[in-house]
Formats: structure tokens, C-alpha cells, sequence
């Protein structure tokens, strides 16, 4: 099972040495006017290059409904790329009638085919042959809006974590609104009544109906700070074609705040915690070892 995972870990490693380009990474469809994008392949390899294309669902799309990429359409679907060359792809969109308001997602898969097939064979402990084909795979992302988008969450589960010289910020945010949110948490620390310092820290990026947990370094926190104001705001990128010069690149809205004590605990301690809740929760199932964890994640 090991060497099996070891392997798919080096075929998916050789993806990101790819000899091929694709531009741009990310691909926002307005699906009330969806009109057609054009995505620019590029072959930096002094060899020719097959290139399919082809959507796939996000792995932590859970809702079905929410994935679009039964609706993109691509042409063509195959591109031979000269070396040293570029190419055109262009990319519609056919959203159903009656589309809900909202975000909608997919990924777009450029796997580079093998115009001659390079097997390197290894023989396993059982003496079994395996061939593995050199396949190099790019992935952007395809975002769909539709109608009016809902900004919202829910922050909590606010934990203070040490590990060594370094202070982290752990946090659940569950997405309850129509589109993702970019976090941005503005923190002021205090002790008693009196402001300390004030800290700027990006959280991340929560996807439409999901949560996160989120884990942030905190560099300003001092050791007499005993409470923090967090406010919670997401933030949204402008349009780069109207930014005026000195305007930053994004615009940023309060969503809330909370106050919370600093009670520091150590990463052993929180890890206790973590596992005494697994105990609790998952009584009845198999035992997952630290070991498997690790790997999971």
C-alpha cells in the first residue's frame, strides 16, 4: 500500500514540472451574460505536445448542484502544440434556466497525452511488472456567479496556540453565504483596558458551503496582551482594468467582531484536546493511528 501511495505521489509530483503553460490560471464567468473566454496554452518544451481538456469536479465540492462543469464547453477539446509554441482555447458556458443565485465552480484539466509511450518498469517485492506513463497535468479553476451574491459566516472555535517562539490563531469559519470568502481577520490586542498593538492576518480563502479550519501566525502578539478584538471581514478582488493608480487590489467588508480572552495553551495540549473529542465523537469507529493521519493530511 505504501509503494502504491509512493507512486501516485510521484505522478502527481511530475504535474507540477509540466513543459506547458496554460493562462490564466483562473477563469470568472458572469452566467447571466456568459459570452466566451479564451484560454492560452503554451508549449515551452522543444518537443510537440497533445494536450486534452476536459472538466472535472472539485474534491471538496460536496453539493452536486453547485458543480458547472457539465455546462462548460471547451473547443477543441484537443490541441497539438508545436514546440516552442501557443495556442488558443476557447471556453463558453451553457448554465441551465432558472440558475439560483450564486457561486458555481469546476475545474478545467489540461493532460498532456503521450504521442509515444516511455514506460519505466519496476518490479515489486511480489515480482509484478508496473509501467508508469510519464503524464504531466495542469489544473485551473472555472468560477460561475449568477444573480446576487450573499456574503456571510460564521466564526468561532477561537483557540491561542504556542509552538516554540511562534504564536498561532486557530479558527472554524463556516461559509453561509452564496459565493466563497476571502478572510481577512483585523485583530487589536489589549491588556485590561489598554490597546497594545494591532495585527492584520489573511486567513484564507472558504469555499460556498464548506467550512475550515484555519490556522494563521500571529507576529505581533505580545506575552502581557490577556484579550483580543477580532474582526472578521472577507474581501473581494476589483476589476484590475478600473483600479486607479495607488487604489489597492482588493475592497474589504466588516462581516463582525468578537472579543476573546488569550488562554494560551501549547500544540501538545490542543492536540490532547483534539483527540479526547475524537474519542467522544467516534466511539463506535475503527481507531485511525497518527501515522494515517499524518498521511490524510
Amino acid at each position: 500500500m505504501k509503494k502504491l501511495i509512493l507512486l501516485i505521489y510521484l505522478l502527481v509530483t511530475l504535474a507540477t514540472y509540466a513543459s506547458f503553460r496554460v493562462a490564466p490560471q483562473v477563469q470568472k464567468i458572469n452566467l447571466n451574460r456568459p459570452g466566451t473566454r479564451k484560454i492560452y496554452l503554451k508549449n515551452e518544451s522543444d518537443k510537440l505536445k497533445k494536450i486534452k481538456i476536459y472538466s472535472r469536479r472539485p474534491v471538496n465540492q460536496e453539493n452536486q448542484e453547485l458543480y458547472m462543469g457539465d455546462w462548460i464547453i471547451v473547443y477543441p477539446k484537443i490541441v497539438y502544440l508545436k514546440p516552442n509554441s501557443k495556442k488558443v482555447v476557447r471556453m463558453s458556458a451553457r448554465p441551465p434556466q432558472g440558475l439560483a443565485d450564486g457561486e458555481y465552480r469546476s475545474h478545467l484539466v489540461f493532460e498532456e497525452l503521450p504521442l509515444e509511450r516511455h514506460i519505466d518498469e519496476k518490479t515489486t517485492e511480489g515480482g509484478v511488472q508496473i509501467g508508469v506513463d510519464m503524464v504531466h497535468i495542469l489544473v485551473s479553476t472555472v468560477y460561475g456567479y449568477s444573480g446576487n451574491l450573499k456574503y456571510d459566516g460564521v466564526f468561532d472555535d477561537f483557540k491561542v496556540v504556542t509552538d516554540e517562539n511562534k504564536t498561532y490563531l486557530l479558527s472554524k469559519v463556516i461559509n453561509t453565504g452564496t459565493t466563497a470568502l476571502d478572510i481577512v481577520y483585523k485583530i487589536a490586542y489589549y491588556r485590561g483596558e489598554k490597546k497594545l498593538k494591532d495585527e492584520e492576518v489573511l486567513v484564507g480563502k472558504v469555499m460556498r458551503e464548506n467550512d475550515s479550519n484555519t490556522l494563521t501566525e500571529l507576529s505581533e502578539i505580545s506575552d502581557e496582551a490577556n484579550k483580543m478584538m477580532i474582526g472578521q471581514y472577507y474581501r473581494v478582488q476589483r476589476d484590475a482594468k478600473k483600479i486607479q493608480e495607488g487604489e489597492e487590489e482588493y475592497e474589504e467588508f466588516k462581516l463582525g467582531e468578537k472579543i476573546i480572552p488569550i488562554n494560551r495553551i501549547t500544540k501538545k495540549e490542543y492536540f490532547k484536546t483534539i483527540k479526547a473529542k475524537k474519542v467522544v465523537v467516534e466511539k463506535k469507529e475503527p481507531e485511525v493511528s497518527e501515522e494515517e493521519i499524518i498521511d490524510e493530511n
